[in-house]
């Protein structure tokens, strides 16, 4: 009896620890571009993404991968080390929502990664095949600072992966990425912010 007791306890709290239990943390959104971003449009990028972020979202950063690897003796290892740890960033990490250029998009070459776009955003011309959805001509790249910045693309990782999948803070996450696209999709900023790019 003590031994089944101390069992339930210990599934108990583990409950907890994947649940309120365990804090969110801030969500990382990736960008990944062939060539390199002026301070400026990494900057504007910050502001524009935070600044479209739902609410409850703890925080948000991003991992900006440019490629291929500046500054480096033996640039094409450095640059397969750092598409190695962006594949992983994008396989098994919490960030579910991308930016990409169409070389790095290509790169990948496993649209199973990533979801269905079309059936998110039926009818949306700015869906691309199924997978890729052009922000070209949304007010959020329009902001100052993002002059010249390359033709990129939001992609969502699938909701059937395993690191969406792996516990509730991973599944609310999820969610929270999911409803930051949509507000960049519908341009619709949280009202607390006088997002670059649209029109009053």
């Amino acid at each position: 009896m003590l031994v089944v007791a101390l069992l339930m306890v210990l599934m108990l709290g583990l409950g907890y620890y994947y649940s309120a239990g365990q804090e969110m943390g801030e969500s990382t959104v990736v960008v990944a571009v062939r060539g390199y971003l002026s301070v400026e449009q990494k900057t504007a990028l910050n502001e524009q993404f935070s600044g479209y972020a739902p609410e409850n979202m703890e925080g948000l950063r991003l991992k900006i991968f440019e490629f291929p690897a500046a500054n480096a003796e033996d640039s094409d290892m450095n640059t397969s080390k750092m598409f190695g740890e962006f594949m992983s960033e994008l396989k098994s990490s919490e960030s579910s929502l991308l930016l990409l250029d169409r070389n790095i998009y290509d790169m990948v070459g496993d649209e199973t990664l990533f979801e269905d776009l079309s059936t998110r955003y039926p009818a949306d011309p700015a869906v691309t095949g199924k997978y890729l959805y052009a922000v070209k001509d949304k007010p959020f790249v329009t902001a100052k600072g993002l002059e010249g910045l390359p033709e990129v693309f939001l992609v969502l990782r699938s909701s059937k992966s395993g690191a969406v999948n792996r516990n509730a803070k991973t599944l609310e996450l999820y969610n929270q990425q999911c409803e930051l696209m949509d507000n960049i999709a519908y341009s619709t900023p949280p009202n607390g912010y006088a997002a670059q790019g649209l029109q009053k």
